[in-house]
């Protein structure tokens, strides 16, 4: 049985979240980081002084060891307050866990605990531009010369490219016949040879502060000590990885959804046509109670989501059809908030 409730922890973490964010991030200035294309690192480095960005993360690493329930509802309120933050805390949420989880002692030093400071998340290298989203047909590869591995490929739709030190890349062992078994994870400096990083143009918000990219790795040499994890079990750990990534998405979507939602319903009890608001036509109401039922089915799925990964069942499945479902419920929530506006 999943606990709806939230603990007084809980309820303490986000209100001190939303007072940090309504501070550092009033709405003109997330207005204006969007239309000049800019980050707010002056905010982003508060919530890493404020202990926010640490949140999930070991505590022998310099993080706040919390369950992954609480991560997401940290995650939930920096989408709905905090504006180009959210990007940020969400890429770091599965690629940060990544290096404690999988990482050297030295990898934790160089990678995790900057971005704990207040530094950029890693970025992350799975989707490709004649794969997308299957990971298994990766085209991306690695050979070994010595102890150097010479890595050519290219990924897509990579988020926070332009802003991440490091791009956790997977690439295939061409010598392994089954890339579930021949597939590993490197830590790859931006900076290093034969990266190049491209800024991909987005739809609605082409300017937006944070980036999604096209990476291209041409005999991208790095030694064997960038191997995050063990060689040849890099599909495993994705597959790992996933369940934070998409409890990041799941829980930033929803964000969306509400912020939408209680706009158009300021706007409908302000608006007035025929004499009165636009808010007590049926159909307004209607639009309004089916956006309601969206966002608490998106929230009970999120929950059951976290809850039974906290009590460490197998959540694959689940954790699929709440990204399927919450990302088409929040275009519809948000395109019947449009309607009312």
């Amino acid at each position: 049985m999943i606990d709806f409730s939230k603990t007084e922890e809980q309820e303490l973490l986000i209100e001190s979240i939303k007072e940090l964010l309504e501070r550092e991030m009033p709405a003109e200035k997330e207005r204006e980081c969007y239309r000049n294309g800019e980050f707010p690192w002056d905010a982003w480095k508060a919530m890493a002084e404020a202990g926010f960005t640490g949140l999930g993360l070991p505590e022998e690493v310099g993080g706040t060891d919390v369950d992954l329930m609480t991560v997401a509802l940290a995650n939930f309120t920096i989408s709905r307050y905090g504006g180009p933050l959210a990007a940020f805390y969400s890429m770091g949420m599965p690629t940060m866990y990544d290096v404690c989880e999988f990482g050297t002692p030295e990898q934790i030093e160089k990678y995790v605990k900057p971005y704990i400071a207040g530094g950029a998340p890693l970025a992350l290298g799975i989707s490709e531009p004649s794969t997308g989203s299957d990971v298994a047909g990766m085209q991306t590869s690695y050979a070994w010369d010595g102890d150097t591995a010479v890595i050519n490929g290219g990924k897509h739709y990579t988020t926070c490219g332009m802003e991440a030190p490091a791009i956790i890349v997977i690439a295939k062992d061409p010598t392994v016949d089954n890339v579930h078994r021949g597939a590993t994870m490197f830590l790859v400096d931006r900076d290093t040879p034969g990266v190049t990083i491209n800024k991909l143009p987005k739809m609605g918000h082409e300017d937006a502060p944070t980036s999604i990219c096209e990476v291209f790795l041409n005999d991208v040499r790095v030694p064997r000590s960038a191997i995050l994890g063990v060689e040849h079990n890099g599909f495993m750990q994705t597959m790992a990885n996933f369940t934070r990534e998409r409890i990041a998405n799941v829980s930033g979507v929803i964000a969306t959804a509400v912020n939408a939602f209680e706009d158009a319903c300021a706007y409908a009890n302000q608006r007035e046509q025929f004499g009165q608001q636009i808010g007590r036509f049926e159909l307004v109401q209607e639009m309004i109670m089916e956006m309601a039922c969206k966002i608490e089915n998106m929230m009970n799925m999120l929950y059951k989501l976290c809850g039974q990964a906290d009590q460490g069942q197998d959540v694959r499945i689940l954790a699929g059809m709440a990204k399927y479902y919450c990302s088409k419920a929040t275009c519809e929530v948000v395109d019947d908030a449009i309607q009312v506006l």
